[in-house]
């Protein structure tokens, strides 16, 4: 009898190498794992003289057939068909002349036979089969609590609202909402709560303000937004003096649309440089409240805002963010957190272009974010509203929808 101890790093390739030594039909003694490597003992019986007594090898225990079956051996693994196996009617793995039988002498000869021991193993290796195909459907599964399902437990409320696209973090955050209730109601409160949450209370104070800041990235809207403050700004204090301004490194084409801007709303604008000083606004007598589109980048914009509104103070100064719909929810926590530091007021622009869904909300709400304006870019007067929670509440429901299956 030859005997061979084979080492790999799994069980496939300890197979594998036992195989190409002793043939298939080698009849595998002992599996172990030592240091992370599989190390395997075979031999190969046929080798034997027919009338030498030998004692029968004690039986694997379950984890290590287990072991042997969880990945494909070289030789002897059934193959399934491509629409899976038909439980309903098993192969018949061992026959009748394949079951073990006492022999004269007792030695349980059959049983350590090349067939028998070969025919385990495809047993085991249709189970692994059975249990991996369990998994995959068990993998696109979601579980959720008994308080998550209606009363008709067809429908599961946090498992919709991911499915329309808000973050589990969000879901489970406002479990309250919808915990107990029926699938509509629980829906209706969700959207409710994190409105209630996503709103900014007293927004409209940044109309108070002696000088608004207005930042945000390029192409987000920022210059609209500002200049719809100042027409704001010259509707709501009739007889004061309101101003636009642009504060960054250079003159550029933000500049220049700021300017039309500006003739169509019959206000004065002016550029100030990157230098300028909070003493610098003290000296400013012709205008009463100034809008100031800033162009310069998210890190010097932050220190020199830093700068200004600690010297006018908040009660004079404010800064509003602008975040325009459609953002990726990647883009919205980079920038909400680029301006933490400021506490802005945030404002949703380009509302009229881009539809801001679940993905978008449910980013704003994870870094703490408080809405204050909504507005779009087709018009300049009268096209910006403060939020509340029963406008942010209605554009949620209005735009609440389930994928397309």
């Amino acid at each position: 009898m030859t005997t061979l101890t084979v080492q790999a790093e799994d069980t496939a390739t300890a197979m594998e190498k036992i195989v190409d030594q002793l043939g298939p039909d080698a009849l595998i003694l002992s599996t172990t794992k030592r240091d992370g490597k599989i190390i395997m003992r075979a031999s190969n019986e046929s080798a034997m003289p027919a009338d030498k007594k030998t004692e029968a090898a004690p039986a694997p225990e379950f984890s290590q057939l287990f072991a042997q079956a969880s990945r494909p051996p070289a030789t002897g693994r059934p193959k399934l068909a491509s629409h899976g196996i038909d439980f309903a009617n098993p192969p018949s793995l061992v026959s009748p002349s394949q079951l073990p039988s006492a022999s004269h002498n007792g030695v349980d000869e059959e049983a350590a036979s090349p067939s028998a021991q070969q025919a385990m193993m495809q047993a085991i290796s249709l189970m692994a089969d059975r249990m991996e195909m369990m998994e995959a459907r068990l993998s696109g599964m979601m579980l959720t609590s008994p308080d998550g399902l209606n009363d008709t437990l067809q429908e599961s409320t946090p498992v919709q609202l991911m499915r329309a696209g808000f973050s589990q973090s969000s879901v489970f955050g406002l479990r309250a909402a919808y915990a107990s209730l029926g699938y509509e109601a629980g829906i209706t409160n969700f959207l409710d709560m994190l409105a209630d949450d996503l709103t900014l209370p007293r927004a409209e104070d940044i109309l108070t303000k002696r000088v608004v800041f207005v930042v945000g990235p390029s192409g987000s809207g920022r210059t609209t937004l500002a200049a719809k403050l100042a027409a704001s700004l010259k509707e709501t204090h009739r007889g004061r003096e309101v101003a636009l301004a642009s504060l960054g490194a250079s003159m550029n084409e933000t500049d220049t649309r700021l300017r039309g801007l500006a003739r169509l709303l019959n206000i004065g604008v002016s550029p100030l440089s990157h230098d300028v000083t909070g003493q610098d606004f003290d000296k400013m007598t012709d205008f009463d409240m100034m809008v100031v589109d800033v162009t310069l980048g998210a890190e010097e914009a932050v220190e020199k805002l830093a700068e200004l509104t600690n010297h006018l103070g908040v009660q004079n100064a404010g800064v509003v963010l602008t975040i325009p719909g459609g953002s990726s929810a990647k883009m919205i926590g980079v920038t909400l957190a680029q301006f933490s530091e400021l506490a802005p007021v945030t404002a949703l622009t380009k509302l009229d272009e881009c539809e801001t869904t679940a993905y978008e909300f449910s980013a704003l709400h994870q870094a703490n974010a408080r809405i204050g304006m909504l507005s779009g870019t087709k018009s300049v007067v009268g096209a910006i509203a403060f939020a509340s929670q029963k406008i942010l509440s209605q554009y949620l429901k209005e735009n609440f929808s389930l994928p397309i299956e």
